[in-house]
């Protein structure tokens, strides 16, 4: 008897050394050696919200830097192509649907993430998933698609995020990556 509580004992202080607090707490996992800010609850991966909630979540950058971040999917906007009346665009984008995406993004931290991609991805109903297409200069139907070079914890920033869905598609959903495609947050249509 006595080694089956010594057995039982061990693997619940094995299984407890590979996860933070803030995993047991909100049931999301925690990189090990990351501290979650005090008092923020993290979005569970595969939950779906409404346009303007919020989910929260880290987000790890290529150079390795992790913050926090909280993403709120605003607005979708169904553009025209004639909006891209001064593009070069090839044959196939020229049939696309152009999508515009209104988001806030706000830094909770600990580490700045100016010029960081936003993890934001368009779900088509051909089971498609693409990034934002990027655009050079000003355009005024969906202005600022980066965040700031500075974006430093406790910062907030708009941002519009344009998506070519191809011809006999439909937008299915706004979805933020961080990790695998089924732990996507997403943002129905």
């Amino acid at each position: 008897m006595r080694m089956l509580r010594a057995a039982v004992v061990l693997a619940l202080v094995l299984a407890a050394g590979g996860c933070s607090n803030d995993e047991k707490a909100s049931g999301v996992p925690v990189p090990k050696g990351f501290e979650v800010p005090a008092g923020v609850s993290l979005t569970k991966g595969g939950t779906t919200l409404a346009k303007g909630k919020s989910a929260t979540v880290i987000y790890q950058v290529a150079d390795k830097t992790r913050s926090v971040v909280a993403v709120a999917v605003t607005a979708v906007k169904k553009g025209e192509i004639k909006d891209f009346r001064f593009f070069s665009l090839d044959d196939e984008t020229k049939q696309a649907t152009p999508f515009y995406v209104a988001a806030t993004v706000r830094n909770i931290g600990p580490a700045g993430i100016g010029g960081a991609p936003i993890p934001l991805y368009a779900h088509d109903s051909n089971n498609t998933i693409s990034r934002p297409n990027e655009l050079v200069g000003d355009f005024a139907p969906c202005p600022n698609g980066t965040l700031p070079k500075k974006f430093l914890p406790d910062a907030t920033a708009k941002v519009c995020l344009v998506y070519m869905i191809p011809k006999g598609a439909s937008l299915v959903s706004i979805d933020l990556k961080t990790a695998d495609q089924k732990d996507a947050i997403t943002w129905k249509q």
